[in-house]
């Protein structure tokens, strides 16, 4: 999904961050998988989990960015909801833990992890090798890709596979969000082998409610975004479409300290089960279809 932070931004996180406490602090019991957490102020500063402790420790804190529906948004009543919400409120149920959500910035969630600020990091988190650099994931819970959002009178953006959209793309302006996939694959990018897309010019939002206006304004071409992302911003506004051919394979994960590899096998355990379960399809008629 979101692009990769650089390892120097786990060391500036360091010194901007004294905790894992976003604008909001989120709280529920593992019990509570009903996809929200009420906003509410943190009462005590709780310790992370480490590679040496249980993960039977009372509070699971996790890094996520509330900007991303239909995984992490803040819903009408102003309660963090999504797919990765109930993911991970499931998980803590298995686990045993209490979870307590953090909504940061999306440059922070990932370089929150290494800094011990939070234990896990849950926000539709594309696993790659620069992300694999500073954090352990998961085992994968969804399989992602990246399309095109245009306005809904476009007659451009008609190509049917990967390099006819590719071809229809150069020297367009190509709108972004800032450290997602899109992003990456729009400037180019060598981790991942994109090749960046011929003369465009590429613009980056900080998420993508700013993308969309700047499109129907015609300050943009075109979005490449998320699928999922995508379809449901779609659905909500008739006045965009999305073109579903898929420019990547991707896959999203939930990320975990290096090397803390008793809390990544009792996660992997976890969302094996609930896959065993039917729950992880629950989610997915849930929020995505």
């Amino acid at each position: 999904m979101k692009k990769f932070l650089a390892i120097l931004l786990v060391f500036t996180f360091v010194l901007s961050f004294a905790g894992c406490d976003g604008d909001t602090t989120n709280t529920s019991s593992a019990a509570d998988t009903s996809g929200s957490a009420s906003v509410t102020e943190s009462e005590n500063e709780s310790t992370a989990v480490s590679d040496t402790e249980s993960t039977t420790a009372v509070v699971l804190k996790v890094a996520t960015n509330a900007e991303f529906a239909p995984w992490e948004f803040i819903d009408d009543n102003q309660e963090i909801a999504g797919f990765d919400i109930d993911l991970v409120n499931a998980i803590g149920e298995k686990l045993n833990m209490t979870i307590e959500f953090s909504d940061m910035p999306f440059e922070s969630v990932v370089a929150s992890i290494p800094t011990d600020a939070c234990d896990i990091a849950a926000s539709g988190l594309t696993i790659n090798e620069t992300r694999l650099q500073a954090v352990d994931f998961s085992e994968p819970y969804f399989d992602a890709s990246q399309i095109l959002i245009v306005k809904s009178d476009d007659a451009v953006f008609t190509g049917t596979t990967k390099d006819d959209i590719d071809a229809q793309l150069v020297g367009k302006k190509i709108g972004v969000c800032t450290n997602f996939t899109g992003e990456a694959y729009a400037n180019g990018d060598e981790d991942w082998k994109f090749p960046g897309i011929a003369d465009a010019e590429v613009k980056s939002y900080a998420n993508i409610s700013l993308a969309i206006t700047d499109l129907l304004n015609g300050n943009v071409d075109v979005i490449i975004m998320d699928n999922t992302v995508a379809e449901l911003a779609s659905k909500d506004n008739d006045s965009i479409k999305i073109v579903d051919v898929a420019l990547t394979t991707e896959t999203y994960g939930i990320a975990i300290k290096k090397g803390n590899t008793e809390l990544k096998e009792k996660i992997d355990n976890a969302i094996q089960e609930l896959k065993d379960e039917g729950f992880i399809d629950s989610l997915l008629a849930k929020w995505l279809s």
